[in-house]
Protein backbone atom coordinates (compact mmCIF):
# COMPACT_ATOMS: atom_id res chain seq x y z
CA UNK A 1 0.00 0.00 0.00
CA UNK A 2 1.61 3.26 -1.11
CA UNK A 3 1.82 6.05 1.68
CA UNK A 4 0.83 9.66 0.54
CA UNK A 5 2.14 12.59 2.00
CA UNK A 6 0.31 15.47 1.76
CA UNK A 7 2.01 19.15 0.19
CA UNK A 8 1.58 20.55 3.15
CA UNK A 9 3.06 18.33 5.43
CA UNK A 10 5.99 18.25 2.87
CA UNK A 11 6.32 22.32 3.55
CA UNK A 12 6.40 21.77 7.19
CA UNK A 13 8.87 18.90 7.30
CA UNK A 14 10.80 21.01 5.31
CA UNK A 15 11.34 24.40 7.18
CA UNK A 16 11.12 23.21 10.86
CA UNK A 17 14.47 23.21 12.54
CA UNK A 18 15.75 21.82 15.94
CA UNK A 19 14.03 23.21 19.03
CA UNK A 20 16.70 24.32 21.58
CA UNK A 21 16.56 23.68 25.31
CA UNK A 22 14.48 26.09 27.70
CA UNK A 23 16.69 24.86 30.35
CA UNK A 24 19.99 24.21 30.42
CA UNK A 25 23.96 24.56 32.70
CA UNK A 26 26.58 26.52 31.16
CA UNK A 27 30.58 25.45 30.72
CA UNK A 28 33.20 28.16 30.85
CA UNK A 29 35.33 26.10 28.07
CA UNK A 30 34.35 26.15 24.29
CA UNK A 31 33.59 22.58 22.74
CA UNK A 32 36.36 20.44 21.30
CA UNK A 33 35.45 20.14 17.56
CA UNK A 34 36.77 18.81 14.47
CA UNK A 35 38.50 20.35 12.27
CA UNK A 36 38.98 23.14 15.27
CA UNK A 37 37.55 25.92 13.45
CA UNK A 38 37.13 27.84 16.76
CA UNK A 39 38.01 31.59 16.95
CA UNK A 40 39.66 31.78 13.00
CA UNK A 41 39.91 34.39 10.37
CA UNK A 42 37.59 33.49 7.50
CA UNK A 43 37.37 34.26 3.83
CA UNK A 44 34.01 36.04 3.05
CA UNK A 45 33.31 33.65 0.02
CA UNK A 46 34.53 30.32 1.70
CA UNK A 47 32.21 27.25 1.57
CA UNK A 48 30.42 25.95 4.61
CA UNK A 49 32.69 25.48 7.55
CA UNK A 50 31.18 21.84 8.80
CA UNK A 51 32.51 20.52 11.81
CA UNK A 52 31.87 17.64 14.14
CA UNK A 53 31.55 18.01 17.83
CA UNK A 54 34.13 15.73 19.68
CA UNK A 55 32.18 15.74 23.30
CA UNK A 56 30.44 12.99 24.32
CA UNK A 57 26.60 13.02 24.76
CA UNK A 58 23.21 11.65 23.65
CA UNK A 59 22.01 14.78 21.88
CA UNK A 60 23.19 17.92 19.89
CA UNK A 61 22.18 21.30 18.20
CA UNK A 62 24.06 23.86 17.39
CA UNK A 63 23.16 27.51 16.53
CA UNK A 64 25.25 29.99 14.48
CA UNK A 65 24.36 33.65 14.28
CA UNK A 66 25.50 36.42 12.44
CA UNK A 67 23.58 39.78 12.15
CA UNK A 68 20.46 39.29 11.42
CA UNK A 69 21.11 35.73 10.03
CA UNK A 70 20.71 32.41 11.90
CA UNK A 71 21.28 28.76 11.56
CA UNK A 72 20.30 26.09 13.74
CA UNK A 73 21.63 22.05 13.02
CA UNK A 74 21.08 19.45 15.16
CA UNK A 75 23.57 15.95 15.56
CA UNK A 76 27.22 15.50 16.32
CA UNK A 77 28.09 16.58 12.44
CA UNK A 78 27.53 19.91 11.84
CA UNK A 79 26.42 20.50 8.33
CA UNK A 80 25.50 24.01 7.38
CA UNK A 81 23.40 24.04 4.67
CA UNK A 82 24.79 26.65 1.89
CA UNK A 83 21.64 29.05 1.68
CA UNK A 84 22.33 30.12 5.01
CA UNK A 85 25.67 30.00 5.02
CA UNK A 86 25.84 32.64 2.34
CA UNK A 87 23.93 34.61 4.76
CA UNK A 88 25.98 33.87 7.79
CA UNK A 89 29.10 35.18 5.93
CA UNK A 90 27.48 38.15 4.71
CA UNK A 91 28.33 39.63 8.63
CA UNK A 92 31.91 40.20 10.10
CA UNK A 93 31.38 37.92 12.59
CA UNK A 94 30.22 34.20 13.07
CA UNK A 95 29.03 33.65 16.60
CA UNK A 96 28.69 29.60 17.52
CA UNK A 97 27.09 27.98 20.38
CA UNK A 98 26.27 24.25 20.79
CA UNK A 99 24.17 22.44 23.20
CA UNK A 100 24.87 19.37 24.63
CA UNK A 101 22.29 16.76 26.20
CA UNK A 102 24.07 14.27 28.67
CA UNK A 103 22.22 12.03 31.45
CA UNK A 104 18.71 13.88 30.24
CA UNK A 105 20.53 17.47 31.29
CA UNK A 106 21.59 19.86 28.36
CA UNK A 107 24.77 22.25 28.83
CA UNK A 108 25.62 25.06 26.61
CA UNK A 109 29.53 25.19 25.98
CA UNK A 110 30.94 28.80 25.84
CA UNK A 111 30.25 30.19 22.28
CA UNK A 112 33.76 30.54 20.03
CA UNK A 113 33.49 33.03 16.63
CA UNK A 114 34.61 32.98 13.18
CA UNK A 115 35.96 36.65 12.21
CA UNK A 116 34.67 36.68 8.33
CA UNK A 117 37.23 39.12 6.45
CA UNK A 118 38.85 39.25 2.80
CA UNK A 119 37.95 37.42 0.05
CA UNK A 120 39.70 34.39 -1.44
CA UNK A 121 40.29 33.52 -4.99
CA UNK A 122 37.84 31.16 -5.54
CA UNK A 123 39.50 28.06 -7.15
CA UNK A 124 42.40 26.11 -5.90
CA UNK A 125 44.53 23.51 -7.82
CA UNK A 126 46.43 20.08 -6.18
CA UNK A 127 48.11 16.91 -6.89
CA UNK A 128 46.34 14.13 -4.86
CA UNK A 129 49.21 11.37 -4.58
CA UNK A 130 49.61 8.55 -2.43
CA UNK A 131 51.65 8.41 0.65
CA UNK A 132 53.42 5.44 -0.39
CA UNK A 133 56.03 6.51 -2.79
CA UNK A 134 55.64 3.03 -4.76
CA UNK A 135 52.27 4.18 -5.61
CA UNK A 136 52.80 7.72 -7.73
CA UNK A 137 51.64 6.07 -11.19
CA UNK A 138 48.10 6.76 -9.15
CA UNK A 139 48.58 10.49 -8.51
CA UNK A 140 46.53 13.18 -10.33
CA UNK A 141 45.86 16.51 -11.18
CA UNK A 142 42.73 18.13 -9.06
CA UNK A 143 40.73 21.45 -8.82
CA UNK A 144 38.81 22.64 -6.03
CA UNK A 145 35.93 25.56 -6.11
CA UNK A 146 36.52 27.23 -2.83
CA UNK A 147 33.10 28.95 -2.47
CA UNK A 148 31.54 25.05 -2.63
CA UNK A 149 32.81 21.40 -2.36
CA UNK A 150 32.91 20.51 -6.07
CA UNK A 151 36.43 19.09 -6.90
CA UNK A 152 37.50 18.26 -10.31
CA UNK A 153 40.15 16.02 -11.96
CA UNK A 154 41.74 17.65 -14.56
CA UNK A 155 44.62 15.23 -15.17
CA UNK A 156 45.47 11.61 -14.18
CA UNK A 157 48.69 9.94 -14.71
CA UNK A 158 46.53 6.92 -15.67
CA UNK A 159 44.99 8.28 -18.49
CA UNK A 160 48.42 9.05 -20.05
CA UNK A 161 50.32 5.31 -18.86
CA UNK A 162 50.09 2.45 -20.72
CA UNK A 163 50.68 -1.17 -19.20
CA UNK A 164 54.23 -1.10 -19.54
CA UNK A 165 55.08 2.46 -19.42
CA UNK A 166 54.07 4.60 -16.49
CA UNK A 167 54.00 8.33 -16.46
CA UNK A 168 54.39 11.02 -13.77
CA UNK A 169 52.58 14.55 -13.57
CA UNK A 170 53.80 17.02 -11.27
CA UNK A 171 54.66 21.17 -11.00
CA UNK A 172 51.64 22.57 -12.65
CA UNK A 173 51.90 26.77 -11.89
CA UNK A 174 50.00 29.68 -13.55
CA UNK A 175 50.73 33.18 -15.29
CA UNK A 176 49.23 35.42 -11.96
CA UNK A 177 46.60 32.84 -10.90
CA UNK A 178 45.57 32.74 -14.12
CA UNK A 179 44.94 29.74 -16.41
CA UNK A 180 45.11 30.66 -20.19
CA UNK A 181 49.15 30.37 -18.88
CA UNK A 182 49.67 27.52 -17.49
CA UNK A 183 52.03 24.60 -17.74
CA UNK A 184 52.75 21.67 -15.98
CA UNK A 185 55.41 18.46 -16.38
CA UNK A 186 54.88 15.16 -17.79
CA UNK A 187 57.58 12.94 -16.96
CA UNK A 188 59.05 9.31 -18.41
CA UNK A 189 56.09 8.36 -20.78
CA UNK A 190 55.17 10.54 -23.34
CA UNK A 191 57.06 12.94 -21.55
CA UNK A 192 57.84 16.75 -21.66
CA UNK A 193 56.68 19.90 -20.36
CA UNK A 194 52.84 20.94 -20.92
CA UNK A 195 52.32 24.53 -21.67
CA UNK A 196 48.89 26.28 -22.43
CA UNK A 197 49.88 29.65 -23.57
CA UNK A 198 46.70 32.16 -24.64
CA UNK A 199 44.47 29.24 -23.89
CA UNK A 200 46.45 27.14 -26.69
CA UNK A 201 48.52 23.53 -25.88
CA UNK A 202 52.19 23.35 -26.02
CA UNK A 203 54.18 20.72 -25.25
CA UNK A 204 57.84 21.13 -25.53
CA UNK A 205 61.54 19.69 -24.11
CA UNK A 206 63.77 22.54 -22.19
CA UNK A 207 66.55 19.58 -22.23
CA UNK A 208 69.81 21.08 -24.56
CA UNK A 209 72.88 20.13 -24.54
CA UNK A 210 74.15 23.04 -22.02
CA UNK A 211 71.64 21.75 -19.03
CA UNK A 212 71.59 19.41 -17.03
CA UNK A 213 68.02 18.39 -17.16
CA UNK A 214 64.61 19.74 -18.72
CA UNK A 215 63.36 22.15 -16.11
CA UNK A 216 61.60 21.50 -12.77
CA UNK A 217 60.69 23.68 -9.98
CA UNK A 218 59.06 26.59 -11.82
CA UNK A 219 58.06 30.64 -11.15
CA UNK A 220 56.41 32.64 -13.81
CA UNK A 221 57.75 35.80 -14.61
CA UNK A 222 54.68 38.46 -13.07
CA UNK A 223 54.90 40.77 -16.35
CA UNK A 224 56.96 39.46 -19.54
CA UNK A 225 56.75 35.89 -21.14
CA UNK A 226 59.34 34.29 -19.43
CA UNK A 227 59.47 31.20 -16.75
CA UNK A 228 62.77 30.21 -14.17
CA UNK A 229 63.21 27.01 -13.32
CA UNK A 230 65.76 24.29 -11.68
CA UNK A 231 67.56 21.95 -13.38
CA UNK A 232 67.45 19.10 -11.29
CA UNK A 233 68.78 15.75 -10.77
CA UNK A 234 66.60 13.78 -7.83
CA UNK A 235 67.06 10.90 -5.95
CA UNK A 236 64.83 9.10 -3.04
CA UNK A 237 65.71 7.26 -0.04
CA UNK A 238 63.91 5.70 2.23
CA UNK A 239 65.40 5.78 6.34
CA UNK A 240 64.92 2.48 7.66
CA UNK A 241 64.96 3.71 11.19
CA UNK A 242 63.91 7.72 11.42
CA UNK A 243 61.21 10.30 11.90
CA UNK A 244 61.90 11.75 8.47
CA UNK A 245 60.98 8.49 6.25
CA UNK A 246 61.91 9.91 3.45
CA UNK A 247 64.82 11.65 2.22
CA UNK A 248 64.69 13.51 -1.44
CA UNK A 249 67.69 14.87 -2.46
CA UNK A 250 69.39 16.22 -6.00
CA UNK A 251 73.01 15.16 -7.37
CA UNK A 252 72.84 18.60 -9.60
CA UNK A 253 70.79 21.76 -9.60
CA UNK A 254 71.20 24.73 -11.79
CA UNK A 255 68.38 27.28 -13.14
CA UNK A 256 67.45 28.29 -16.30
CA UNK A 257 65.53 31.26 -17.49
CA UNK A 258 62.66 29.44 -20.05
CA UNK A 259 61.33 32.06 -22.76
CA UNK A 260 57.33 30.97 -23.63
CA UNK A 261 57.18 33.05 -27.12
CA UNK A 262 60.38 31.86 -28.36
CA UNK A 263 61.28 28.33 -27.19
CA UNK A 264 64.56 29.22 -25.71
CA UNK A 265 66.87 28.41 -22.77
CA UNK A 266 69.26 30.34 -20.87
CA UNK A 267 70.72 29.44 -18.04
CA UNK A 268 70.61 32.30 -14.94
CA UNK A 269 72.98 29.79 -12.29
CA UNK A 270 75.31 26.94 -12.79
CA UNK A 271 78.23 27.36 -10.80
CA UNK A 272 79.78 23.32 -10.52
CA UNK A 273 80.13 23.50 -6.93
CA UNK A 274 77.03 25.23 -5.96
CA UNK A 275 73.13 23.93 -6.00
CA UNK A 276 71.14 26.17 -6.68
CA UNK A 277 67.43 25.93 -6.84
CA UNK A 278 63.76 27.02 -6.30
CA UNK A 279 63.58 30.43 -8.15
CA UNK A 280 60.70 32.68 -7.28
CA UNK A 281 60.33 36.26 -8.85
CA UNK A 282 59.53 39.00 -6.85
CA UNK A 283 56.39 41.09 -7.30
CA UNK A 284 57.45 43.54 -9.91
CA UNK A 285 59.41 40.90 -11.89
CA UNK A 286 62.93 42.62 -11.30
CA UNK A 287 64.28 40.49 -8.81
CA UNK A 288 64.28 36.74 -8.72
CA UNK A 289 64.73 35.23 -5.44
CA UNK A 290 66.44 31.55 -5.29
CA UNK A 291 68.16 28.93 -2.95
CA UNK A 292 71.54 27.27 -2.83
CA UNK A 293 74.08 25.16 -0.77
CA UNK A 294 78.00 24.75 -1.62
CA UNK A 295 79.22 21.43 -2.13
CA UNK A 296 82.17 20.94 -4.03
CA UNK A 297 82.72 16.62 -4.20
CA UNK A 298 83.55 15.64 -7.62
CA UNK A 299 81.14 14.75 -10.30
CA UNK A 300 80.95 11.26 -11.22
CA UNK A 301 79.28 7.49 -10.51
CA UNK A 302 79.73 8.17 -6.60
CA UNK A 303 78.60 11.39 -6.10
CA UNK A 304 75.02 10.33 -5.67
CA UNK A 305 76.12 8.14 -2.73
CA UNK A 306 78.61 10.68 -1.28
CA UNK A 307 75.58 13.16 -1.30
CA UNK A 308 73.21 10.65 0.62
CA UNK A 309 75.98 10.64 3.14
CA UNK A 310 76.46 13.98 3.28
CA UNK A 311 72.84 14.99 3.28
CA UNK A 312 72.87 16.48 6.67
CA UNK A 313 75.69 18.98 6.02
CA UNK A 314 73.86 20.78 2.85
CA UNK A 315 72.13 23.91 3.69
CA UNK A 316 70.75 25.90 1.15
CA UNK A 317 71.28 29.77 1.74
CA UNK A 318 68.73 32.63 0.25
CA UNK A 319 70.03 34.04 -2.90
CA UNK A 320 68.25 37.40 -4.89
CA UNK A 321 69.07 38.39 -8.28
CA UNK A 322 68.81 41.94 -9.75
CA UNK A 323 67.29 41.23 -13.68
CA UNK A 324 66.06 43.46 -16.42
CA UNK A 325 62.74 42.42 -17.66
CA UNK A 326 62.89 44.24 -21.01
CA UNK A 327 66.84 43.59 -21.73
CA UNK A 328 66.42 40.57 -19.68
CA UNK A 329 70.50 41.68 -18.48
CA UNK A 330 71.08 40.14 -15.16
CA UNK A 331 72.63 41.28 -11.99
CA UNK A 332 75.14 39.90 -9.39
CA UNK A 333 73.88 37.11 -6.76
CA UNK A 334 73.13 38.87 -3.01
CA UNK A 335 73.57 36.92 -0.31
CA UNK A 336 69.99 37.30 1.75
CA UNK A 337 70.05 34.87 4.43
CA UNK A 338 73.18 32.64 5.55
CA UNK A 339 71.18 29.42 6.64
CA UNK A 340 74.58 27.48 6.74
CA UNK A 341 75.84 30.00 9.65
CA UNK A 342 73.08 28.23 12.13
CA UNK A 343 72.57 24.90 10.64
CA UNK A 344 69.51 25.52 8.48
CA UNK A 345 68.38 25.44 5.21
CA UNK A 346 65.96 27.48 3.51
CA UNK A 347 63.50 26.63 0.58
CA UNK A 348 60.73 28.17 -1.50
CA UNK A 349 60.89 31.42 -1.61
CA UNK A 350 57.55 33.03 -2.27
CA UNK A 351 56.75 36.92 -2.57
CA UNK A 352 53.85 38.45 -1.50
CA UNK A 353 51.22 40.49 -4.31
CA UNK A 354 52.06 43.76 -3.43
CA UNK A 355 55.71 43.16 -3.12
CA UNK A 356 55.85 43.34 0.71
CA UNK A 357 56.25 40.08 2.11
CA UNK A 358 58.20 37.16 1.66
CA UNK A 359 57.47 33.54 3.44
CA UNK A 360 60.36 30.65 3.08
CA UNK A 361 60.50 27.15 4.55
CA UNK A 362 62.96 26.53 6.95
CA UNK A 363 64.88 22.80 7.98
CA UNK A 364 67.55 21.26 9.37
CA UNK A 365 69.09 20.73 5.99
CA UNK A 366 68.56 19.98 2.05
CA UNK A 367 65.65 21.64 0.12
CA UNK A 368 63.06 18.87 0.50
CA UNK A 369 60.70 20.08 3.96
CA UNK A 370 57.62 17.94 3.46
CA UNK A 371 59.90 15.10 4.73
CA UNK A 372 61.50 17.19 7.46
CA UNK A 373 58.88 17.14 10.92
CA UNK A 374 61.43 20.34 11.69
CA UNK A 375 60.32 22.22 8.39
CA UNK A 376 59.02 25.47 9.53
CA UNK A 377 58.02 28.71 7.92
CA UNK A 378 59.95 32.35 8.16
CA UNK A 379 58.23 35.75 7.19
CA UNK A 380 60.62 38.23 5.77
CA UNK A 381 59.76 42.31 5.62
CA UNK A 382 61.15 42.87 1.90
CA UNK A 383 60.43 47.08 3.12
CA UNK A 384 63.62 46.53 5.62
CA UNK A 385 64.85 43.11 5.24
CA UNK A 386 63.55 42.18 9.06
CA UNK A 387 62.38 38.38 9.06
CA UNK A 388 60.95 35.91 11.69
CA UNK A 389 59.38 32.60 12.51
CA UNK A 390 56.06 32.61 11.64
CA UNK A 391 55.33 30.77 14.94
CA UNK A 392 51.37 31.46 14.78
CA UNK A 393 51.02 28.71 11.70
CA UNK A 394 53.79 26.90 12.40
CA UNK A 395 53.55 23.16 14.24
CA UNK A 396 55.16 20.23 15.38
CA UNK A 397 54.84 18.79 12.30
CA UNK A 398 56.33 19.19 8.74
CA UNK A 399 55.16 22.70 7.23
CA UNK A 400 56.03 22.61 3.60
CA UNK A 401 54.75 23.92 0.14
CA UNK A 402 53.04 27.79 0.17
CA UNK A 403 51.77 30.50 -1.86
CA UNK A 404 49.76 33.40 -2.07
CA UNK A 405 46.56 34.05 -3.10
CA UNK A 406 46.17 36.90 -6.04
CA UNK A 407 45.04 39.52 -2.94
CA UNK A 408 48.10 38.52 -1.17
CA UNK A 409 45.50 38.38 2.16
CA UNK A 410 45.92 34.74 2.22
CA UNK A 411 48.45 32.24 2.88
CA UNK A 412 47.68 28.34 1.75
CA UNK A 413 50.41 25.82 2.50
CA UNK A 414 50.79 22.11 2.84
CA UNK A 415 51.29 20.41 6.40
CA UNK A 416 51.44 17.42 8.53
CA UNK A 417 49.82 18.75 11.59
CA UNK A 418 46.88 16.45 12.03
CA UNK A 419 48.33 13.16 12.11
CA UNK A 420 52.33 13.53 11.43
CA UNK A 421 51.65 11.86 7.83
CA UNK A 422 49.33 12.76 5.90
CA UNK A 423 49.77 16.14 3.76
CA UNK A 424 46.44 18.55 4.24
CA UNK A 425 46.04 21.89 3.25
CA UNK A 426 45.46 25.02 5.55
CA UNK A 427 45.11 29.02 5.15
CA UNK A 428 45.74 31.72 7.07
CA UNK A 429 45.10 35.42 6.86
CA UNK A 430 47.56 38.05 6.85
CA UNK A 431 47.72 41.49 8.15
CA UNK A 432 48.98 44.61 8.04
CA UNK A 433 51.89 44.01 10.77
CA UNK A 434 52.50 41.01 9.00
CA UNK A 435 51.06 38.33 11.36
CA UNK A 436 48.72 35.22 10.33
CA UNK A 437 45.51 34.21 11.88
CA UNK A 438 45.18 30.99 13.60
CA UNK A 439 45.12 28.58 10.74
CA UNK A 440 42.46 26.32 8.91
CA UNK A 441 42.05 23.58 7.04
CA UNK A 442 40.16 23.30 3.61
CA UNK A 443 36.61 22.82 4.00
CA UNK A 444 35.50 19.77 3.03
CA UNK A 445 30.90 18.81 2.66
CA UNK A 446 31.99 15.49 5.33
CA UNK A 447 34.11 17.31 8.49
CA UNK A 448 35.59 13.72 8.88
CA UNK A 449 37.17 14.10 5.96
CA UNK A 450 40.83 14.32 6.71
CA UNK A 451 40.65 11.69 8.71
CA UNK A 452 39.46 9.36 6.53
CA UNK A 453 41.10 9.92 3.18
CA UNK A 454 44.53 7.95 2.68
CA UNK A 455 46.18 10.02 0.41
CA UNK A 456 47.97 13.43 0.01
CA UNK A 457 47.59 16.81 -0.72
CA UNK A 458 50.96 18.28 -2.82
CA UNK A 459 51.99 21.65 -4.50
CA UNK A 460 48.40 24.04 -3.62
CA UNK A 461 48.43 26.78 -6.08
CA UNK A 462 45.63 29.69 -6.29
CA UNK A 463 43.52 30.25 -9.22
CA UNK A 464 40.97 33.21 -10.29
CA UNK A 465 39.46 30.89 -12.56
CA UNK A 466 39.13 26.87 -13.57
CA UNK A 467 41.14 25.37 -15.81
CA UNK A 468 38.87 25.21 -18.80
CA UNK A 469 40.98 22.77 -21.29
CA UNK A 470 39.26 19.21 -19.85
CA UNK A 471 41.18 15.91 -18.54
CA UNK A 472 40.29 14.62 -22.10
CA UNK A 473 41.87 17.30 -24.14
CA UNK A 474 45.54 17.26 -22.05
CA UNK A 475 45.25 13.60 -22.28
CA UNK A 476 45.00 13.64 -25.79
CA UNK A 477 47.11 16.51 -26.74
CA UNK A 478 49.66 15.05 -24.71
CA UNK A 479 49.39 11.36 -25.65
CA UNK A 480 49.37 12.16 -29.62
CA UNK A 481 52.07 15.36 -29.48
CA UNK A 482 55.86 15.06 -29.43
CA UNK A 483 57.44 17.77 -27.58
CA UNK A 484 59.57 20.38 -29.40
CA UNK A 485 62.94 20.77 -28.45
CA UNK A 486 64.33 24.37 -26.86
CA UNK A 487 67.08 26.35 -28.27
CA UNK A 488 69.93 27.10 -25.87
CA UNK A 489 71.17 30.80 -25.54
CA UNK A 490 73.71 32.38 -23.87
CA UNK A 491 72.84 34.40 -20.50
CA UNK A 492 73.05 38.23 -20.75
CA UNK A 493 74.72 40.61 -17.96
CA UNK A 494 76.86 40.22 -14.63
Amino acid sequence: MRKIILPSLCLVLATCSPKLPSSYGTSDSTPTVFPDYKDITIPCNIAPMNFVIEEQADAYITVLESGTARAVVKGKTVRIPKPKWNKLISDPEITVQVYVRKDRQWTAYAPFSMTVSDDIDPYISYRIIPVAVESYEKLSLRQRNLTNFKEKVFLSNTMIQNNVQGTCINCHYYKNWETDNMMFHVRHYKGGTVLVLDGQLHKVNMKTDSTISAGVYPSWHPTHDYIALSNNKTHQSVHAASHDKLEVMDEENDIILYDTRNNTVSVIENDSCEMECFPGWSADGRTLYYVSAHYDAPFGPDRKNKIFLDREMLHFNLYSKSFDPDTRVWGKSRLIYDAAAVDSSMTWPRTSPDGRWMVCCNSTHGIFPLDQIASDFVIFDLKDNSYRYADEINSQYAESYHCWSSNGKWLMFSTRREDGVHTRLYFSHIDESGHFSKPFTLPQRDPDFNREFLNAFNIPEFMKEPVHITARQFASFISATQATQSKYESKRGE
